[in-house]
């Protein structure tokens, strides 16, 4: 294996794919697995997040195989995704013990408003039909058929798009229709105007958008970075338009997300007794006490991230609400968005969903024992190496992005004063 791509006293980074590294690791060398890995939906349109890897038996069997018997797993995912991760670490030889879920408030809805989609909408269908009709009916009179359209193109598949009556139909570019009509040598003069005009519309919303109502403004600024970027203006409230519109006021395709959901799972003891393997091996339980909710209660399986103290608890806020409600729920003080100061920058780039360091220090130390070593094979910029050092645990991490792994070296060797985020009560 090549040298790590950084090591010290408490932390190693590889850099690379998991599934390379983690097989020169020897049997049984790590007391807990904590990571957050790929969600597998795209997250900002980045690669990174949708190449299947949680979902590779292979990738979490190679998990189970480093990890002592008794030992446990801590692995974030998306609700909407999470259950093919627990299949696939349950695939590999996972016990599945336990759901966290790490509750925020810090949610951006990210579905579609229907009324403003129909407004925006543009149907032009009636007239994309006519053209591919129309040009259809220009290559048979040619003597072409779609794959030679396809082969003086380069394509597969699209001349059938340009002529087809189905709903996959759609009209060339202007380029293309000139090339077509260079070619098969038609003559275009009554369908021209109706293949620009379409093309000059392509992208652009339907009458009824601009005709919408300005019936308020709303001011807008985040600056937290990442995943919903940084933006900050005016936004103009409108009224629905049409009829259609009208009729579907109110109405969106997603919720605002609230949660993430965390697999807490285990490794055979094989012919142990848990109680036989923790005294074997050092691993097996959950540090309760040293975990606590908020006021020392038991932990629960529910992480309510928040960042405002009491004093300055304003009505409306969930937190506070929900100590009136339920005086007996243990709450944790997680912060519920990654602070400015964790989201390092290093040659211009920031990761977009690192997790908040208080929240990871609290899942280290719950499955970690003490003096052990904590693995991360999605170590992304650190947060887990950090937390692990903050915590006085070894930690090795992989992370097959340099310019993340950039980041994650420089926490990993500069890891921050315990004082300077305080303390989880």
């Amino acid at each position: 294996m090549n040298e790590p791509y950084y090591r010290d006293e408490q932390a190693t980074l590889h850099l690379g794919d998991s599934l390379d590294v983690l097989p020169s690791l020897p049997d049984a060398s790590v007391d807990a697995v904590v990571t957050d890995p790929p969600y597998e939906v795209g997250i900002g349109g980045q690669a990174w997040d949708s190449t299947g890897i949680a979902y590779s038996v292979p990738l979490w069997g190679e998990c189970l195989r480093v990890l002592k018997p008794g030992g446990h797993l801590l692995s974030f995912g998306a609700p909407r995704t999470y259950h093919r991760m627990v299949v696939a670490a349950e695939d590999a030889g996972f016990r599945v013990i336990d759901q966290l879920d790490w509750i925020y408030t810090h949610g951006k809805p990210k579905g579609t408003d229907l009324a403003r989609a129909i407004d925006r909408r543009r149907d032009d269908r009636a007239d994309v039909l006519r053209v591919t009709a129309w040009l259809a009916a220009a290559r048979d009179a040619a003597g072409w058929t779609n794959r030679r359209v396809d082969e003086l193109f380069g394509f597969a598949g699209m001349a059938g798009l340009w002529t087809t009556q189905g709903k996959a139909a759609i009209v060339p570019k202007l380029n293309q229709w000139n090339r077509l009509r260079d070619e098969l040598g038609f003559d275009d003069a009554e369908i021209l105007p109706t293949v620009t005009l379409l093309n000059n519309r392509k992208g652009s919303a339907g009458e009824a958008w601009e005709r919408r109502e300005v019936i308020g403004h709303r001011s807008s600024r985040y600056a937290g970075g990442g995943l919903y970027g940084e933006y900050s203006g005016d936004t103009r409230i409108t009224a629905p338009h049409s009829e259609q519109a009208k009729q579907w006021a109110g109405w969106n395709t997603t919720l605002r997300p609230a949660h993430d959901p965390i697999l807490l799972a285990r490794k055979s003891t094989g012919y142990d007794s848990l109680v036989g393997g923790l005294l074997r091996h050092g691993v097996g339980g959950l540090n309760v006490a040293g975990c606590p909710a908020e006021g020392g209660g038991w932990p629960t399986n529910i992480l309510l991230g928040h960042d405002c103290p009491d004093a300055m608890c304003e009505p409306g806020c969930p937190v506070r609400e929900m100590r009136q409600s339920a005086h007996s729920f243990p709450i944790f003080r997680l912060n519920s968005r990654t602070p400015a100061p964790e989201r390092i920058e290093v040659d211009g780039v920031k990761h977009e969903t690192p997790k908040p360091l208080a929240l990871m220090r609290w899942l280290v130390r719950l499955v970690t024992p003490p003096g052990g070593t904590v693995l991360d094979p999605f170590a992304g910029s650190g947060t887990t190496l950090e937390a692990a050092a903050l915590e006085g645990f070894n930690a090795i991490g992989v992370e097959r992005h340099e310019p993340y792994a950039r980041i994650a070296r420089v926490r990993a060797g500069q890891p921050r004063m315990q004082s300077l985020f305080g303390e989880i009560a």
